[in-house]
């Protein structure tokens, strides 16, 4: 992933937008690249984002929703709560927000807040509506990994892997990747785990080098080379 080169198309629209007057869809920008910063760890510039999609719209539903589960990715809980207030409150009648985005955003929360067997609960009512929704499979199978239950949280990965035509595949997907590798390390299932750590590199192959995420992968997975190592020279032995 390009960050850079996606931080640059991101200005540009959003500029293009301010000189139309057209706010709202400046402060979607703005938070869609919020959300995506937070999923990887670059916390400092999702809140950045955010805040500027607030001062250009504050009450634009998408960027509501995605600023929210920005904030709740980062642990900033208490942000991430006021804004799921106040688009619960702006749309109660929205089947959308109520059945997905806002049991998405609760359960970012509480993950954060280490109450995951909770995370898992509340996205109870986004499961009807599940089937091409990338970011449910994702996000359960996060709540499912901070319960620790890897076993569970692999077969949701997987299952989301395997559906490339749901909405928003192309984003999910790789960092679905690196989840279900490390879904796989913990179930000490190094073969599988690598294989997963390998799809990941090569989707990110060109990525920029400095994403926190993908510097913590590379170090995840030479430990995990390095442990095979040790248990090969030790079967050896």
């Amino acid at each position: 992933m390009n960050c850079g080169k996606l931080r640059s198309v991101t200005e540009t629209l959003v500029n293009q937008q301010r000189r139309a007057q057209r706010m709202e869809n400046a402060a979607d920008e703005l938070a869609w690249q919020a959300q995506l910063e937070s999923y990887l760890d670059n916390y400092a510039m999702a809140r950045k984002l955010c805040r500027q999609a607030g001062e250009a719209r504050n009450e634009s539903n998408s960027a509501l929703g995605h600023c929210a589960k920005a904030f709740a990715e980062a642990g900033d809980v208490t942000q991430a709560e006021a804004l799921a207030a106040k688009l619960d409150r702006l749309r109660p009648e929205d089947t959308l927000n109520q059945k997905i985005h806002l049991p998405l955003i609760r359960s970012g929360i509480e993950r954060k807040r280490g109450n995951a067997a909770k995370a898992v609960d509340l996205l109870a009512p986004a499961r009807q509506y599940e089937q091409g929704e990338s970011q449910v499979l994702y996000h359960r199978a996060q709540a499912y990994l901070a319960t620790k239950e890897p076993a569970k949280a692999a077969t949701e990965f997987q299952k989301l892997l395997d559906h490339r035509g749901w909405d928003d595949w192309a984003l999910y997907a790789p960092l679905a990747q690196l989840s279900l590798a490390r879904s796989y390390a913990t179930q000490a299932d190094r073969e599988n785990s690598r294989k997963a750590y390998d799809d990941f590199f090569i989707t990110w192959k060109d990525a920029d080098p400095d994403i926190p995420i993908l510097r913590q992968a590379t170090a995840e997975y030479k430990k995990l080379a390095a442990t095979g190592s040790a248990a090969a020279i030790g079967g050896k032995q």
